[in-house]
């Protein structure tokens, strides 16, 4: 046999010798049987709506998971994954109490190549509470922010309110329903609908609850404010001394804001009250101004100003001459002097127009008859002048009165006769 036979024969026997090594690697390594154990393969809980008979509901946030004695060919074991298997309790099938529950697992779903050894004791602890309900308003946290001189009216929300049902734990965390948004600039009425959003205390979603409705529909009407009177109210009366000269207003006119069908039935506005009696000079005074409810002052017209100018009681003096009156013949009244001093009071701007032509002083001297010195106050009266003008003091006159002699007829010819 030539070399060139044997090298073909050679080649043959090594394929199949390698061919024999080949089966044997893989009848005794890739396909030889063994167990592994996967963990964290997800518990899936099914028919959950079999509690709410029972009126009971599942703790929520309750993470269950099972682990899985798997046996197979190495191959095989080694192309599994967790995703590969489906591991449920169906809640139809168990009668649950409140607290936690141990029932067994069903695997609905798992390679074919593989089998599973744990099967029979396989379970898991499912928490069961009471199941709650509860009905709540639902309120709006969407701020608007109207265009200057816009008002935008609180919400209107539809429906009002609706039911929160879950488990006990996380309905008595719902401590306010909510739909929320941010809109600026706004100059027209806002329509929409949002998602409601249970919110615990501290603003928190809380998961795990249902609503008997998902969404509500908000209208946030807005409109453009109008310009309106503003009367001044006054109470009480000015202390004693004072006399009101005028009120004036640092604003005549406001900006309120709110929904039209109420400003078309507004002309003007109010302050509130000026209390009159705690008034004792000319100042500034700061007022609010009262709106009608459903309505609200543009931004800046909060309050007003007003500045109350009185005038003060004042005196002034006046040197008047005087008349007398009631003169007897034969008696001669001798006055000290020819004009008496009198104090006129007044409101201070208007006694700079009194002139002593406005006051007459007379005295009467018809009851003096005798001789001696005398004193006695004149009468005063004013003239032209109104009731809020007064005598304050009238300087009293002194006088002496004489009696003149009166001589006889003879004497008098005797003086002549003597004369001649």
């Amino acid at each position: 046999m030539d070399n060139k036979e044997k090298n073909r024969l050679v080649i043959p026997v090594i394929c199949l010798l390698l061919s024999i090594g080949l089966w044997v690697y893989v009848t005794n390594v890739e396909n030889k049987i063994r167990t592994t154990e996967i963990s964290k393969i997800p518990v899936e809980l099914i028919n959950t709506e079999a509690l709410t008979s029972s009126k009971l509901a599942l703790t929520p946030n309750q993470e269950l998971y099972v682990t899985l004695k798997v046996e197979g060919n190495t191959s095989d074991i080694n192309k599994i994954k967790k995703s590969d298997f489906k591991v449920q309790v169906d809640l139809s099938e168990y009668a649950w109490k409140k607290g936690e529950n141990k029932v067994p697992v069903s695997i609905v779903d798992y390679p074919i190549t593989v089998s599973i050894r744990n099967t029979n004791t396989l379970t898991v602890s499912v928490k069961i509470e009471d199941m709650v309900e509860k009905t709540m308003p639902i309120t709006s946290d969407i701020i608007v922010t109207p265009r200057q001189g816009y008002f935008a009216s609180v919400a209107t929300i539809d429906p009002k309110e609706v039911k929160v049902t879950g488990a006990e734990s996380v309905v008595t965390r719902v401590s306010s329903l909510v739909v929320s948004d941010n809109k600026g600039d706004v100059f027209e009425n806002v329509v929409g609908s949002y998602d409601i959003k249970p919110l615990d205390e501290d603003g928190n979603e809380v998961l795990g609850v249902l609503l008997s409705e998902k969404s509500a529909n908000v209208e946030i009407k807005v409109s453009k404010g109008k310009s309106v009177k503003v009367n001044v109210v006054t109470t009480g009366q000015l202390p004693n001394g004072l006399k009101l000269k005028s009120i004036e207003s640092n604003k005549k006119f406001v900006e309120i804001l709110g929904p039209k069908e109420i400003l078309d039935t507004i002309s003007e506005v109010n302050s509130t009250p000026l209390n009159l009696s705690s008034i004792n000079e000319s100042k500034d005074v700061s007022l609010g101004i009262v709106i009608p409810e459903g309505l609200k002052l543009s931004q800046g017209e909060d309050y007003i100003t007003v500045k109350v100018n009185v005038i003060k009681f004042a005196t002034k003096d006046f040197n008047i001459k005087y008349s007398i009156t009631g003169g007897i013949e034969g008696v001669k009244v001798t006055p000290a002097k020819d004009t008496i001093k009198v104090t006129i009071s007044g409101y201070e701007n208007e006694l700079g127009n009194v002139t002593a032509d406005n006051i007459k002083a007379s005295i009467d001297v018809s009851a003096f008859k005798e001789d001696g010195s005398f004193e006695q106050e004149p009468k005063v009266t004013l003239q032209g002048l109104d009731e809020s003008f007064g005598i304050v003091s009238v300087e009293k006159i002194a006088f002496t009165v004489t009696k003149e002699v009166a001589q006889n007829p003879s004497d008098t010819n005797n003086n002549a006769n003597n004369n001649e």
